[in-house]
């Protein structure tokens, strides 16, 4: 091998000791060195910042070496250090550019090589932790390239090295297949398109098919693109098109050697704004924009812009094989892409770049990943079909031929429908009971545009041979219906918001989605189909095609939800009655409070700890509408709530990243009992983080029968004696006219909204006044008007306790009886017994383990949750939960699954099931005619069971 070895550079850094060193560009060097290296040259034919770069005129197997100072790496700096720069690349071949970082001996302990079998601009990340070689020696002396087989040149740009932390999510690619093993992390779905670039279609492409079912898809898709795209009016289309004229002049796109020039296109994490940099939004602006030139305004201009556009944006390292150092979460800022490019498809055939964007469309959307059926714990499923489902679906209909679309389409169909199932632990999807996840958590703003989505996809092939499969479309409809239950009308509770305290609702795709299924369903369950078209009457606001055509078959509108609704995958629980809404939600060892961030939610903690937030009956139910407006907000006094009362300044986000608390205790969460009544229980306690109270802890508990919520704390306590703990009643934006004396009305409190409160034990206070506050994103003093009401624990409680009623919206005879409705049974740290005169139910919430001759049920295992009804001609029934999920791995997310968890209780008298139950056995019956009942629980979802007396 020829080597030809030229001293490069001579770099002036310090050793990587600590985290604390500083990484280093070093392009200006770089530029110093040229006058004496004759073999290297300041460039101005492509640059990827500034206006040059450095090109290379290597001859074959020449090696250049870097000097340097001598760097030690140590734990962290070889975790997480590593290089970063641009390679720009001619003339495609295949063969490699090899980066060796060498020892004292010039022994290379850590190497790598870059494939340049692309043409344009590629990004070459990549940590030390990732690269090859023994490393063995710790020390690095220098640094050399070796270059390929045949003479060239290759430009450089954007050099830092050494880096103190490399991105996480640097995405394996073409280039560097190898980089990163991180990524491959079922969570890391962003990162992953190599790697599912690999599979092979598991279907031939076959000429079996029906081209008017594949025509028919087309046509409805070209609808839908087109309704995505339409403009609200002239202005904004004019709008839309003079942003895309002017983004087009400032970046100043120029033709230059075989690629371009302009303002370079770089990743979200590496975007400089002030340097006049580029990102994916930008390009996606652009097509947009001149995409919609040519479909109202026929401009020849605006076509030419658009392919140069794509042309620029595959040169600048948006093509196909490329990950542009990291690509994570870019299906966000693409969207729009895709949509342009099928309604310029034609045009887009006709074009020598056919080949090239075709490709490169279809590897941004991933659709590699769907040559094989959805792979079993395959992590943050909402992302992919909130953002990359109907790109999907084009890239797949943009295939060359016909046969090779309805190979693609099957195979969408067939990952689409396989990905329609409950997954387990806490990894992204569906969970058995509707939740939708994301984050390791019940995220419903994550889950909407997700659900939306697959939703259109049904749509988009309903009556085809490419139509989901039916039992998992019966996952999606129980998702959607779930989404509907814990929304009033299209919005939800705070409790369940995430990192979306006052934001978040329904979508018209996610309305839509009750459309699409409905259609689905007419020619197969013609009562699922009436019911979900009934749904979609309700919930859809304006007169659609398809409300029109669901009223014109006799379909009348849906009456709102009725019922308890158990979510324990979230901790939580939606109880309805007539039109209201009742969000219940706490937390566990296995479902985080609240999702906070440093510009989000900062001041969310409380969300878990007990809420009971009522949306109030309206004909169209908002937040604000129910008196729950960011304006003034006091974020300490969150409904049902039992809370230190801190400054935002404690409240804030105590991490410098993402704080998502999980408790200590395993037992939060709710049941039901024929589908009507329900309870929320929850061990509540404190984490041990920076302005938290490690030792508060409580007791709480929520019985909800008819419109009647009995709200139970004991063993509430805790150190801290610098602020009060209190639990909140109600905090709503007060109405105009209220004020403090009307809040009380003899021994009920009111909380302007139809709703009435009554403490039984406990000092309650209550206050109307202008509050200041803070927006939870940008800090912003807001400041509004509430009325509120809570009971004052005082500051380090210890043992406190409370007991109040809430009723909502009653006449007055329930006014007059609601004290009398219902008798405490027990109330302590045992167990929190109630039995409710009216519905002729018991509950027991048990945090310890519970024995009693008292009551009909003897003995009950610690941690769970029972309802019963009163024995009728000699039957009963009873419902057993235990909401924790019991999944073995505690950590961000995980496939592990739920567990079954052991619950024994002892009746009174001697009793048989009247059907068996897979779950539920009679143990026997003892000497004293007591039967012992075992009960499995799994997925926090009750077990409820009839049983007769023998």
């Amino acid at each position: 091998m020829k080597r030809n070895t030229v001293l490069f550079i001579v770099f002036l850094f310090c050793a990587i000791q600590t985290k604390a060193h500083e990484s280093k560009r070093y392009n200006d060097i770089l530029n110093q060195s040229i006058q004496s290296n004759p073999r290297l040259e300041n460039s101005t034919l492509y640059f990827k910042e500034g206006t040059k770069s450095t090109v290379w005129n290597y001859s074959p197997n020449e090696i250049i070496q870097l000097q340097s100072a001598p760097i030690q790496l140590n734990e962290y700096s070889e975790t997480n250090g590593g290089i970063m720069l641009w390679i720009y690349n001619e003339k495609p071949q295949n063969d490699s550019i090899v980066f060796q970082f060498l020892d004292d001996n010039n022994f290379p302990n850590y190497e790598f090589s870059f494939q340049l079998q692309s043409k344009g601009w590629r990004a070459c990340w990549i940590g030390f932790q990732h690269m090859k070689g023994e490393k063995k020696n710790k020390r690095i002396s220098a640094i050399q390239l070796i270059a390929p087989k045949k003479e060239g040149r290759l430009f450089f740009d954007r050099l830092t090295f050494p880096l103190h932390k490399i991105n996480d999510r640097t995405t394996p690619d073409m280039q560097m297949p190898y980089n990163n093993s991180m990524s491959y992390r079922d969570l890391w779905h962003w990162c992953r398109v190599w790697q599912w670039e690999q599979f092979d279609y598991a279907i031939p492409v076959t000429s079996n098919f029906n081209c008017d079912q594949l025509n028919l898809v087309k046509k409805r898709l070209d609808a839908y693109a087109r309704e995505r795209v339409k403009p609200k009016n002239k202005q904004s289309l004019i709008a839309t098109i003079d942003a895309a004229f002017k983004k087009y002049k400032e970046i100043n796109i120029t033709r230059s050697g075989v690629g371009f020039t302009g303002a370079p296109l770089v990743a979200p994490d590496e975007l400089n704004r002030s340097n006049q940099e580029i990102t994916w939004s930008d390009i996606e602006e652009m097509i947009l924009g001149f995409s919609l030139d040519v479909i109202y305004n026929q401009s020849d201009e605006s076509l030419n812009k658009f392919f140069e556009v794509f042309e620029y944006a595959i040169d600048q390292g948006m093509a196909y094989g490329s990950g542009m150092g990291t690509n994570h979460h870019y299906g966000y800022q693409v969207r729009d892409i895709y949509h342009s490019a099928w309604l310029l498809r034609n045009e887009i055939q006709k074009h020598p770049l056919e080949n090239e964007i075709r490709d490169m469309l279809s590897f941004w959307a991933a659709l590699q990943e769907t040559r094989q059926p959805y792979q079993e714990g395959r992590d943050e499923l909402l992302d992919s079909w909130h953002t990359l489902l109907i790109p999907k679906t084009i890239a797949a209909l943009l295939q060359k031929t016909e046969e090779e679309q309805n190979r693609a389409l099957v195979s969408l169909s067939k990952w689409v429908s396989t990905s329609l199932v409950y997954t387990p632990g806490t990894i992204g999807g569906i969970k058995v009971d509707g939740t939708g996840f994301h984050h390791g958590g019940f995220y419903p703003a994550y889950s909407s545009g997700a659900l939306g989505m697959v939703g259109q996809y049904i749509g988009l092939t309903n009556d085809t041979e490419y139509s989901l499969n039916p039992d998992n479309i019966k996952v999606f409809k129980k998702a959607i219906e779930t989404k509907r239950n814990y929304s009033n009308l299209h919005e939800w509770g705070l409790g369940i918001g995430g990192r979306h305290p006052f934001t978040g609702k329904m979508t018209s795709d996610d309305i839509a989605s009750f459309a699409h299924l409905a259609n689905y369903y007419f020619s197969i369950d013609k009562p699922t189909a009436q019911q979900l078209a009934a749904d979609y009457i309700r919930l859809e606001q304006n007169n659609t095609k398809e409300k029109l055509d669901f009223i014109q078959k006799g379909i009348t509108e849906a009456k709102a939800p009725q019922g308890f609704f158990v979510l324990n995958y979230g901790s939580a629980g939606i109880y309805r009655i007539k039109n209201a809404m009742v969000t219940l939600k706490g937390y566990n060892r296995d479902v985080w409070g609240a999702e906070i961030y440093r510009r989000d939610n900062r001041f969310g903690r409380y969300q878990s700890y007990g809420s009971v937030q009522i949306f109030n009956s309206e004909d169209i139910v908002t937040r604000k509408s129910s008196g729950f407006v960011e304006e003034g907000w006091d974020w300490n006094k969150i409904p049902g709530t039992t809370a230190i009362q801190l400054p935002l300044a404690l409240l804030n986000s105590p991490l410098p990243g993402t704080t998502m608390a999980h408790s200590q205790e395993n037992y939060s969460g709710t049941s039901s009992l024929l589908g009507k009544q329900g309870l929320f229980s929850m061990k509540l306690m404190e984490r041990n983080l920076k302005n938290f109270t490690p030792d508060f802890k409580a007791n709480k508990s929520v019985f909800c029968f008819d419109n009647r919520l009995i709200c139970i704390g004991t063993d509430i306590e805790n150190s801290n004696t610098n602020y009060n703990t209190i639990t909140t009643l109600f905090q709503t934006a007060a109405q105009p006219i209220t004020q403090t004396e009307n809040i009380k009305e003899k021994e009920y409190l009111k909380d302007g909204y139809g709703n009435f409160y009554k403490v039984i034990k406990g000092d309650f206070e209550i206050l109307v006044q202008n509050q200041k506050s803070q927006h939870n994103k940008t800090l912003k003093e807001t400041e509004g008007r509430f009325a509120s009401a809570w009971i004052n624990h005082g500051k380090a409680p210890s043992a406190s306790s409370y007991e109040y009623i809430v009723l909502i919206e009653p006449n007055k005879k329930e006014l007059k009886r609601a004290s009398k409705s219902y008798t405490v049974i027990q109330a302590n740290n045992i167990a929190h017994i109630l039995y409710d005169k009216y519905s002729k139910t018991t509950a027991y919430s048990v945090f310890e383990e519970y024995q009693s001759t008292r009551t009909f049920i003897n003995k009950i295992s610690r941690e769970t949750m029972v309802l019963h009804t009163n024995p009728k001609n000699k039957t009963i029934t009873i419902s057993v939960c235990d909401p924790n999920l019991n999944i073995s791995e505690k950590t961000y997310t995980t496939k592990e699954p739920s567990r079954k968890i052991r619950k024994e209780i002892v009746l009174q008298g001697k009793w048989q099931l009247k059907e068996a139950q897979k779950e539920i056995n009679i143990m026997g019956i003892d000497k004293n005619g007591n039967t012992t009942v075992e009960v499995y629980c799994k997925d926090g979802q009750p077990q409820e069971f009839e049983l007769i007396q023998l």
